[in-house]
């Protein structure tokens, strides 16, 4: 029996939770960057708050993608 991969919706929600993860990372590591002694900078709410909610989205996207995938499958 020839051995099978990983099922598509296994790829896709492992692929939007690494992009959330990813994001967030190097959103993370900017702001460190960014927030120095010598050069504070202010950046708008609006999009700390996006920078912030789009990585947690697609982490939920790829979870909600992983539980759709597993149930059409039972």
């Amino acid at each position: 029996m020839a051995a099978q991969g990983m099922k598509p919706y296994v790829k896709l929600a492992s692929t939007l939770v690494l992009v959330g993860t990813g994001l967030f990372s190097l959103e993370q590591y900017g702001l460190g960057r960014l927030e120095g002694d010598a050069h504070p900078i202010h950046i708008d709410g609006t999009i700390l708050s996006l920078m912030v909610l789009i990585p947690i989205g697609l982490v939920v996207a790829g979870a909600l993608v992983f539980m759709w995938g597993k149930m059409r499958r039972l």
